[in-house]
């Protein structure tokens, strides 16, 4: 009923335009190439437009507060699994700290960011989910329900719903950190690039890498903002060549049991996924998982 009247719908109602644009299509296959700057994937451009959620859902969503970054002690520690939702609007280098307190500065900047956008894809889940399971969902209902399915690249339920569940914070934080050379990639320092995407739209703001891939220059995109790199990232799994892993994360959050599933993030494979499970365990990561944006900012 739902796709029937979807249909009529894309056929009949002209001259509606989003707030929003579309993502692009990501590659099936993520390729990556090494650099000074660490390993980039290489991804078709994904636009996401999560910061601008539907007013009925906006009360859901975490009150953000912006922050720009001038010395490692503008990163706020959390000292307890409440979290307030500070969005970093930039980065610098944490390479002159001692290792153990890089390391904390560097999970501390992350995870407010990565609760953020796991808060958004709830929201924007729950909505879908309420809406598929209501037999008389209003045109405005519907119209959003056909966005996520562009978004996500199909028009089956069950599977969007899929597409469009996160996963345990440490499986980001473990990701990131070997994605931006623990934060040292001109990536991530210039433009909040996180895990090295790369840009194929001239039209969005991006930043040339050093390096080509077959005599062809190579670009990555630039974020405003942490958030939005975290973003990003949860929509080209929910849209990538991660079917397995999806599947699995329908029936587990053990993250050390997901990350066996990420082998087509990384040309490396299997080394890739055992990379990232002792990573997860040598830098106790897992004790991220049960970390929650503060209630009051909700």
């Amino acid at each position: 009923m739902i796709k029937y009247f979807l249909i009529f719908i894309s056929v009949t109602i002209t001259g509606f335009s989003f707030e929003n644009s579309y993502f692009l299509e990501v590659n099936n296959a993520l390729e990556k190439y090494d650099n000074k700057a660490g390993i980039v994937d290489k991804t078709k451009s994904v636009k996401t437009d999560l910061n601008e959620p539907e007013k009925e859902s906006s009360d859901k969503f975490a009150k953000i507060v912006n922050k720009r970054i001038s010395t490692p002690s503008d990163i706020t520690i959390f000292k307890d699994k409440k979290v307030e939702p500070i969005n970093y609007t930039n980065t610098i280098s944490l390479n002159k700290l001692q290792v153990s307190e890089k390391k904390k500065r560097f999970f501390h900047m992350l995870l407010p960011a990565i609760l953020i956008s796991k808060q958004k894809f709830k929201v924007l889940r729950t909505r879908a989910k309420n809406i598929i399971n209501n037999p008389n969902p209003s045109t405005k209902d519907l119209l959003f329900l056909d966005k996520m399915y562009k978004k996500f690249r199909t028009k089956d339920n069950k599977e969007l719903l899929s597409r469009m569940k996160t996963h345990p914070v440490s499986i980001v934080l473990a990701q990131a950190a070997i994605e931006s050379a623990w934060g040292e990639s001109r990536f991530f320092k210039e433009g909040n690039n996180i895990f090295g995407m790369w840009s194929f739209n001239k039209n969005e703001p991006r930043m040339r890498a050093k390096g080509t891939r077959n005599g062809k220059s190579i670009y990555v995109k630039k974020y405003k903002n942490l958030s939005d790199a975290v973003d990003d990232y949860f929509v080209t799994i929910g849209r990538g060549a991660y079917k397995s892993f999806r599947k699995q994360r329908n029936i587990t959050d053990n993250p050390l049991q997901l990350v066996q599933y990420l082998v087509n993030y990384c040309e490396l494979r299997g080394k890739y996924t055992r990379r990232l499970k002792k990573f997860i365990i040598k830098n106790k990561l897992t004790k991220f998982d049960s970390f929650k944006i503060d209630k009051k900012y909700i």
